[in-house]
C-alpha cells in the first residue's frame, strides 16, 4: 500500500543515516521561508507544515519504535540524535520571523485564525522572547528534560522485564498484562507480597531524575515568568486556572469521602474470612475481587469467558457502525502494508462506503521491549491539501494468545480496548481540513480523555453482538459501580499529587505524595516509591495535567448524559445523537476550544452531575 511507513526497513541504522540529512534539508526549507517574510497563511504554515514534515515523522517513527521494539540500538539512536532534534525545535519555535509572520498574517477564516493564535502562544512558551542568558539557559533544560524523560521510561521498562518471583514451580512477573491478573486472583498471600512490594519499588535510580525533573520544570517556568510550571502548564488547557481545577479535585473528595470510607468497612469484613486481620496493600484487589463475588454472583474468571479478543473487537466495530454509521474492515494480507512486529494487523475505516483513515492495532504484550499500558498514537492527519487521510495506531499489553489462538479479556481490558478506540476515533473521524487543527492536534490535553472516556460506556451494550447471558449482563451492570468511590478517588491522589508537586519548588515530592495518598485513602507499601514509575507525568506529556482524565470524565458521562436523556433503547433516538456527538466531538477537533466543542454538543457547560449519578455518589456532600 502506498504512503504508508516502511517499517520493517526502519532500522536504527537507517533511521541514522538518514536523520542528519533531514535535519539539514529542514533547516534550509525553515530559513528559506523566514527570509521570504511570508504574508499570507498559505506561504507560513502550509511551507512550514512541508519543510519539517519528513523529519518529524521520521523521529515519530523512531519513538514509536522505541516504545514497541525497544532495544539498545534505539536506545542509542534516540539518545545520540535527541539534542540535534530538541534543538531543532527550540530553533523553529524561537524564530522571530515566524513568529512575527503569524501575528502579522490576517485572516477572515476562523480556524485558520486559530492555528495561528496557538502558534503564536506556541512560540511564547517556546521561549521566543528570550535573549542571551536565559535563552541559553531555557534551551539546555529543554534538552535536559528530553533527556530525562527518555531515560526514567527505560529504567521503568528495563525494572519491570527484570524482576521474577519463583515459587512452588511458577514464575509471576509485574508486567501490565500478568500483575493486575495475580492480584486479583492469587489466592497466595506471600506472592502478592512480592509484587506489590517490587512493583511500589521500581526504578530507585528514577528518585534522582525526579529531583532534576521537578527543579528544571519550575527553573524554566520561572524563566517565562510563571509562578509554578503547574500554571505554564495551565496556559494550554482548556480549564480556565488552577482555581478551577483544585475545585474540581475538592467536590470530588467531599462527594466520595464517605462513600470510600464504607468500602473499606466491606473489605475488613471480608478479610476476616481469608484469616487476613489487617489489609495490607497487596491484599485490597484480592479481597476486592471476592467481595465483588459475593455481591454480584459471578467472578471475572467467568466474565472472562464471555471476552475472547476477536468477539469483542467484532463488537467494537459493530457499535461504531451503530453510533457512527461506519465500517470498519481488515486490511488484506495480500495489500497489507509492513509492520513492526508478526502481531501487528491493520484496518481501514469507510464513511457511505469511501475510506476515510486506516489504523494499526498492536495488541499483546511484550515484557521488556513493548511499554507497558496501552496508548493511541497518530501517525498522520487529515490533510487534504495532498489528499492525506487518517493514519492512527492502537496499542494494548493483553496476554498471547493460548494454545488455541484465543485470548480471554478481563472487563478491565474490554473497557481499555474500547477507550483507545474512542481517541483514534476522534482523529480518524476529523473533518478538519487543515492537519495541524485536524483530529486530536489542538485538543486541549485536560479534553483529550473525553472521546475514549465517553466510548467505555458501550462495552456492555447489547449492540455489540458480543454474547454474555442476559442474567451475567445484569450482574455485571449491577456492579458496575462496586468500589466506585475508592476508584474516583486514588485518581484524586495522583491528581493532587502531580498538582502539588508542580504548584512551586518542592524539597521531597515522595513527602507530598504519602501526604496526598494517606488524605485520598490510596494504598501504600512501606518504603513505596511509586512516583518512580510514574510515566504519565515523568516520562509523557501528563505533567500537571493528570487532573486532565477526571476533568474529561466529567465532559465524557455529561456527554453520555444526552443519550441517556435520548432513551438508550430507543435505537433511532440512540443514532441521532450518536450523528451528533460525531459531527462535533468526532468531527471538530482542535477546530475550535475543546470546551466549546462540548458546549456545542451538549447545549450548555458541563458539570460533574452527571459523572456522579452515573457511579452511584450522587448522595455524597458536594
Amino acid at each position: 500500500m502506498k504512503d504508508f511507513p516502511k517499517w520493517a526497513e526502519l532500522t536504527p541504522e537507517k533511521a541514522t543515516a538518514d536523520l542528519p540529512c533531514l535535519l539539514a534539508e529542514a533547516e534550509k526549507s525553515v530559513a528559506e521561508i523566514e527570509a521570504a517574510n511570508p504574508s499570507t497563511y498559505e506561504d507560513l504554515v502550509w511551507r512550514l507544515d512541508d519543510a519539517t514534515r519528513a523529519l518529524w515523522r521520521l523521529w515519530g517513527g523512531a519513538y514509536h519504535m522505541l516504545s514497541v521494539v525497544n532495544s539498545p540500538a534505539w536506545r542509542d539512536f534516540i539518545a545520540s540524535k535527541q539534542p540535534e532534534v530538541v534543538a531543532f525545535s527550540l530553533r523553529v519555535g524561537q524564530s522571530k520571523p515566524i513568529y512575527d509572520a503569524c501575528r502579522r498574517i490576517e485572516t477572515a477564516d476562523p480556524l485558520r485564525r486559530r492555528i495561528l493564535d496557538k502558534m503564536i502562544e506556541g512560540a511564547f512558551l517556546s521561549g521566543v522572547g528570550l535573549e542571551g542568558e536565559a535563552k541559553d539557559r531555557f534551551n539546555a533544560i529543554q534538552s535536559r528534560l528530553a533527556e530525562l524523560g527518555n531515560d526514567f521510561s527505560n529504567a521503568v521498562v528495563d525494572a519491570t522485564k527484570a524482576y521474577k518471583f519463583e515459587k512452588d514451580g511458577k514464575t509471576y512477573t509485574i508486567d501490565d498484562a500478568s500483575y493486575p491478573e495475580t492480584m486479583k486472583h492469587c489466592a497466595d498471600r506471600e506472592v502478592r507480597e512480592a509484587l506489590c512490594v517490587a512493583r511500589s519499588k521500581r526504578a530507585p535510580e528514577n528518585t534522582a531524575r525526579i529531583v532534576e525533573i521537578l527543579s528544571l520544570r519550575q527553573e524554566l517556568a520561572s524563566i517565562l515568568g510563571f509562578a509554578s510550571y503547574a500554571e505554564y502548564s495551565l496556559k494550554t488547557k482548556c480549564a480556565p486556572g488552577l482555581a478551577a481545577v483544585n475545585a474540581m479535585v475538592e467536590e470530588l473528595d467531599r462527594a466520595t469521602g464517605a462513600f470510600a470510607k464504607s468500602e473499606d468497612a466491606e473489605l475488613d469484613d471480608i478479610a476476616a474470612e481469608y484469616g487476613i486481620s489487617k489489609v495490607e496493600p497487596w491484599d485490597r484487589s484480592f479481597l476486592a475481587e471476592r467481595l465483588r463475588e459475593k455481591k454480584y454472583s459471578y467472578s471475572e474468571e467467568e466474565l472472562k469467558r464471555h471476552f475472547e479478543f476477536a468477539d469483542v473487537l467484532a463488537g467494537l466495530f459493530r457499535m461504531a457502525k451503530f453510533l457512527f454509521d461506519i465500517d470498519v474492515e481488515e486490511v488484506a494480507p495480500g495489500e497489507k502494508p509492513q509492520v513492526w512486529h508478526k502481531d501487528v494487523r491493520v484496518f481501514r475505516v469507510l464513511e457511505k462506503g469511501a475510506t476515510v483513515s486506516h489504523f494499526y492495532l498492536d495488541p499483546y504484550v511484550r515484557p521488556g521491549e513493548k511499554n507497558g499500558g496501552a496508548w493511541m498514537n497518530e501517525f498522520r492527519n487529515r490533510n487534504d491539501r495532498d489528499g492525506s487521510t487518517p493514519l492512527a495506531v492502537l496499542v494494548l499489553n493483553l496476554k498471547a494468545p493460548d494454545e488455541n489462538g484465543k485470548t480471554y479479556m478481563p472487563f478491565r481490558e474490554v473497557e481499555t480496548l474500547f477507550h483507545e478506540f474512542g481517541h483514534a476515533l476522534q482523529q480518524m473521524l476529523t473533518r478538519v481540513a487543515e492537519e495541524d487543527a485536524a483530529g486530536i492536534n489542538l485538543v486541549e490535553w485536560d479534553a483529550v480523555e473525553v472521546a475514549s472516556q465517553f466510548m467505555e460506556n458501550w462495552c456492555l451494550d447489547n449492540r455489540t453482538g458480543i454474547e454474555v447471558p442476559a442474567d451475567l449482563k445484569a450482574r455485571v451492570k449491577a456492579a458496575k459501580n462496586f468500589r466506585a468511590a475508592s476508584a474516583c478517588r486514588r485518581q484524586l491522589g495522583l491528581a493532587k499529587t502531580d498538582l502539588l508537586i508542580h504548584e512551586g519548588p518542592v524539597s521531597d515530592a515522595d513527602a507530598v505524595k504519602r501526604e496526598v495518598f494517606s488524605h485520598f485513602g490510596n494504598p501504600m507499601v512501606e518504603g513505596d516509591i511509586f512516583l518512580n514509575g510514574f510515566t504519565h507525568i515523568f516520562s509523557g506529556g501528563y505533567a500537571a495535567g493528570y487532573y486532565g482524565y477526571k476533568w474529561s470524565e466529567v465532559m465524557s458521562a455529561d456527554c453520555y448524559g444526552v443519550f441517556e436523556e435520548a432513551g438508550l433503547e430507543d435505537d433511532v433516538a440512540v443514532k441521532s445523537v450518536g450523528a451528533k456527538y460525531r459531527e462535533t466531538i468526532l468531527a471538530m477537533g482542535g477546530s475550535k476550544s475543546a470546551y466549546d466543542v462540548f458546549v456545542e454538543f451538549r447545549g450548555r457547560k458541563p458539570n460533574s452531575a452527571a459523572l456522579l449519578r452515573q457511579q452511584g455518589l450522587s448522595g455524597g456532600a458536594v
